[in-house]
């Protein structure tokens, strides 16, 4: 697939992708100097740099300042690839009007609490549903984007379909296997809330969306392979593109299950993004 890609850069050997929020981003919301000035070494090497996140487009713009250099933006666990300089999409999926409607019943049936979003690059709007009133996480995420909310009266509305549903779990609760069984015909992603940091988020894609999938596609329309990536990650939303990658960092806040699968350096706080391109360069040379 060959992306309609404005941006593109020329003579890249390689790609650094690397999730966001408790990776690049440390506990403050900022990125530190020293990973700017990474960036800024990758950029000089012909290495291309990517940030992949589970955050859309608007909410990463709200985060993301324009001093941090940055090549291209996988936003929404891979549902949407952005140009950064320009913001515009360069490559979407999506799910039908009917598959809309067929999941949305079946998390009806469920008893989930979820929100719907529209397609990309509007995701940020959504339609909710919900019931669990002791779901104060549902409740913070909904508050934040309260301007962008409306009620789910009727799956008819989504005439264009929709970008991918967000349900989210109470602390223990056990929706993502339920879900993951129900609706095995489309790709379920988890990760940790950003933020109570212990409910489950419970993504629902179309089955060719995933970190992974989107991040092969852009490495190949730079005719690389995945022998020339190296990801950087720290939950589980980032589990397909550091297998897929062949070589993966995880930092030190990462969850305990990744740190055993993957090498792990320090933590998003303590320069772990910086060290694991540091560390993955010296073997490159």
């Amino acid at each position: 697939m060959l992306l309609n890609d404005e941006c593109r850069k020329s003579d890249i050997k390689a790609i650094v992708a690397t999730d966001f929020d408790g990776t690049l981003l440390q506990s403050d919301y900022t990125v530190s100097a020293r990973s700017k000035n990474t960036l800024v070494k990758l950029g000089e090497m012909n290495i291309l740099r990517v940030i992949v996140t589970g955050r859309s487009l608007y909410s990463l713009n709200k985060v993301l300042v324009d001093d941090v250099p940055i090549d291209y933006l996988i936003a929404s666990s891979g549902a949407g690839i952005y140009c950064r300089e320009s913001r515009k999409l360069i490559y979407n999926t999506g799910l039908s009007m009917e598959d809309t409607e067929f999941i949305g019943n079946k998390l009806l049936d469920l008893g989930c609490d979820f929100m719907v979003h529209q397609p990309l690059p509007e995701n940020h709007k959504f339609l909710f549903h919900h019931k669990n009133y002791n779901n104060l996480d549902y409740k913070q995420r909904f508050d934040i984007y309260r301007e962008h909310a409306k009620p789910l009266n009727d799956f008819s509305e989504f005439t264009d379909g929709s970008s991918q549903f967000l349900i989210i779990d109470v602390p223990d609760g056990c929706l993502y296997e339920k879900i993951s069984e129900t609706l095995n015909s489309y790709t379920v992603i988890r990760t940790t809330s950003p933020l109570d940091h212990i409910s489950s988020w419970i993504e629902i894609f179309p089955l060719k969306t995933d970190k992974g999938k989107s991040l092969k596609i852009l490495t190949e329309n730079y005719n690389l392979g995945s022998d020339k990536v190296l990801s950087i990650g720290n939950d589980f939303n980032d589990v397909h593109m550091l297998r897929w990658a062949d070589e993966s960092r995880v930092v030190s806040n990462a969850h305990a299950d990744l740190q055993k699968e993957f090498q792990t350096v320090s933590s998003n706080d303590n320069e772990g993004f910086s060290e694991a391109v540091e560390e993955w360069l010296k073997g490159r040379s």
